[in-house]
């Protein structure tokens, strides 16, 4: 009786699984996707820098910090027109820089907000559900640096939330 228990639960885990995969939302619309450069930290970081600008008493921060070894991904990306990264999320930090040559995306959180990215623009992502589609009439073309856990992948695809139906971007 236990080994037909485990075989039912084994079969409905691997459904459930499979099942998540068919519901997540694919990408589509890519002309190029280049791994530009992969490294590992096989310790925490914790890194921070400050700097005096002149005409500020604040100047420029920042720090960065991990508990644990990461991997550092930098990706180079170029969605055509109409093309989308699909619903996801990332286990880590992104910072991400549409080129001088890109057109302008439309980046949806998970109450599908939109907010417009132009060329030039930069901006950062985290573990968030979100989803980014080129609407304009020339390439998207990114530049992403990724900070995550060591032996993760850089994102985890989602189905689209409920909100996504009405706008189209399931």
């Amino acid at each position: 009786m236990k080994q037909k228990t485990r075989l039912i639960l084994g079969g409905l885990a691997l459904a459930s699984v499979v099942g998540g995969i068919a519901m997540a939302t694919p990408t589509l619309g890519v002309v190029s996707n280049v791994i530009t450069a992969s490294g590992t930290v096989n310790h925490h970081i914790y890194s921070h820098a400050h700097v005096a600008l002149p005409g500020t008493e604040d100047g420029f921060s920042a720090e960065i910090e991990t508990e644990g070894a990461s991997n550092v991904i930098v990706q180079d990306v170029v969605f055509a027109p109409g093309g989308t990264t699909g619903w996801h999320e990332h286990p880590g930090v992104l910072v991400l820089t549409l080129t001088a040559d890109s057109g302008s995306v439309d980046w949806y959180d998970a109450k599908c907000v939109k907010h417009v990215y132009n060329a030039g623009d930069s901006w950062t992502e985290s573990t968030s559900l979100h989803d980014v589609v080129n609407n304009s009439t020339s390439n998207a073309h990114f530049i992403v640096s990724y900070l995550v856990p060591k032996g993760v992948g850089k994102r985890t695809d989602e189905p689209a939330p409920a909100c996504a139906a009405a706008l189209g971007l399931e």
